[in-house]
């Protein structure tokens, strides 16, 4: 009923928020390549993937991140952010889809703007903290499809991010770095969501919601929830998807009566090479962190990205996948940089 070619089915979608710590993730066939599809896999089916997201934020100078400094604000930059994600899915029936995603996550140049006094004198600095790697919090998900229609679908998502990742790296001058700087959140984080999606020949439309509650984490720190959703447009270029009867033989013989009618069983889809392009719109939210009870007023935001991207089909079950996404608007407090761009590549297999 569902398609075999699945990217990663309702894993590895991790779609970077605006801090350092990636949001909700679940994903899906025939559509964007973050933009969640109601599809599921069918019973007994499995898919295995793995996906890289580059972001590059906007370079602030280090007399704009003492200026900020000067104000009480620690504000940071990176050279880039990178998150690396290995994922795997298996389908419990063919409405239930279960998953499990590990990121990793790396980032270079990460500078902090710090105020002190010393001397009764008021001294704004930029420190140099160095690099940050490490695996990351793991996700498990389930995606729960409600419609058996193969025109019109609609699924509800629920999950939990699990503190997997590493909380504990330090600076190049051996502190401790803060929560939202590190691979890994230390909290329990519940995800919920939901995803519907039509099919009219070659175009796919799917829309999609999903909501990250983020818990109390390492170093007294709870980071902002999260949320992100959107809608995606593909189109596919090459043969349809459809079923055909298999056969022991090359051909199909068919008798008269009920031998003649071919059994759910004896149906299987019929693998074709094919091409997608999409368009993706999708809007991302992250509210405050806050550290020791005390909201910190300069973290979170919200932005609105514009993602085209293209997909290749194998026969075989592979697809390979890449997307650009452009900011079209963001408000992103100034704890943060705002982003210049971001590139995902993703590499699936469905078996």
């Amino acid at each position: 009923m569902r398609s075999p070619v699945l990217l990663l089915a309702t894993a590895c979608l991790a779609a970077p928020a605006l801090a350092d710590h990636a949001g909700p993730t679940a994903a899906g066939p025939g559509g964007g390549i973050s933009v969640v599809s109601p599809d599921t896999l069918e019973a007994g089916q499995s898919s295995v993937g793995f996906r890289l997201t580059y972001t590059q934020p906007n370079r602030r100078s280090d007399e704009q991140l003492q200026a900020l400094a000067g104000e009480h604000i620690h504000a940071h930059n990176t050279d880039y952010n990178a998150n690396a994600a290995v994922g795997f899915a298996y389908g419990l029936t063919h409405r239930l889809t279960l998953s499990a995603e590990l990121p990793y996550i790396r980032r270079d140049g990460l500078r902090e703007g710090e105020h002190a006094h010393v001397g009764g004198e008021a001294i704004n600095e930029v420190v140099q903290l160095g690099n940050v790697a490490g695996i990351g919090d793991l996700s498990v998900l389930a995606k729960y499809r409600l419609t058996d229609s193969e025109a019109v679908g609609f699924a509800l998502i629920t999950g939990l991010k699990v503190p997997t990742g590493s909380t504990r790296q330090r600076s190049n001058e051996g502190e401790r770095l803060e929560t939202e700087h590190q691979p890994g959140t230390g909290s329990w984080d519940p995800i919920v969501g939901a995803a519907g999606g039509a099919k009219l020949g070659a175009l796919h439309l799917n829309a999609s919601a999903l909501y990250q509650f983020s818990g109390k984490g390492a170093q007294r720190t709870r980071l902002g929830d999260r949320a992100q959703g959107g809608i995606s447009l593909s189109h596919r270029f090459g043969p349809a998807e459809h079923h055909h009867e298999e056969a022991e033989a090359d051909h199909h013989e068919h008798g008269d009566g009920d031998d003649a009618a071919p059994h759910n069983h004896d149906i299987a889809p019929h693998g074709h090479q094919s091409f997608d392009a999409f368009v993706e719109l999708t809007g991302e939210w992250e509210g405050r962190q806050k550290v020791d009870g005390e909201i910190e007023t300069a973290s979170g935001g919200k932005s609105i990205w514009l993602t085209p991207g293209a997909r290749f089909n194998s026969a075989s079950g592979f697809s390979v996948a890449a997307a650009f996404g452009l900011p079209l608007w963001q408000d992103i407090r100034a704890s943060h940089p705002d982003n210049d761009y971001r590139l995902t590549l993703s590499v699936g297999h469905a078996f």
